[in-house]
């Protein structure tokens, strides 16, 4: 499995679908899912507004990006109400995720779901977490999950420039945890990755 990390923003990473979650109880949208809205001329909270979205607990919906961020698709999950958010639950959160992902048939994906302090959650804990969830899908027997369509998956993580040091040692903390599990190459700005513009290199 390949995580890249950049120190640019959500909307310019290079990837198929960019998964965000927002809350039932939290107005206006936050975050990502804020600069999603932003990006998206406030689009998600006419939906919102309309009772088109909801942000129940694993509500999922997929709506094009119109152009307007990189990403051809953007996924949008429920995440119910803010005071429930933590650790246990992102982790209860990643094989979900990843079925949805694997049933869209794709495995070039960005994620950003909300940290801060005031839900508990940091940025780097959080990239760890969402890892270390997805490994767990390889050894749960309910989850029938193709091992090399896992191990072929590309996770981008970009929170901007001040964040970037947390999400590396969170990626970092998980590829030493899992490293008899899942194979995980780290990709950061540098050098040029093979077969992507982007300039990043393997550590």
């Amino acid at each position: 499995m390949d995580v890249v990390l950049s120190a640019d923003e959500i909307d310019v990473q290079e990837c198929d679908i960019l998964v965000t979650g927002f809350f039932q109880d939290e107005r206006p949208l936050k975050g990502s899912s804020g600069w999603i809205d932003w990006r998206l001329n406030g689009m998600l909270s006419r939906y919102l507004i309309e009772k088109k979205l909801t942000g129940d607990w694993k509500e999922t919906t997929l709506i094009p990006s119109q152009g307007r961020v990189v990403a051809r698709m953007i996924l949008l999950l429920g995440l119910g109400q803010v005071q429930e958010y933590s650790y246990l639950r992102l982790r209860e959160l990643s094989p979900y995720v990843l079925e949805t992902l694997k049933k869209l048939n794709t495995s070039n994906i960005c994620l950003a779901l909300p940290y801060e302090e005031s839900y508990n959650v940091d940025c780097g804990k959080l990239a760890e977490i969402l890892i270390e969830g997805i490994a767990d899908c390889l050894d749960l027997g309910q989850y029938r999950f193709d091992e090399e369509w896992v191990k072929g998956l590309r996770l981008f993580f970009a929170e901007g420039e001040e964040r970037f040091p947390e999400i590396l040692l969170g990626v970092q903390t998980a590829k030493s945890i899992l490293e008899d599990r899942l194979p995980i190459r780290i990709f950061t700005p540098s050098e040029e990755t093979p077969g992507r513009n982007s300039n990043t290199v393997s550590i």
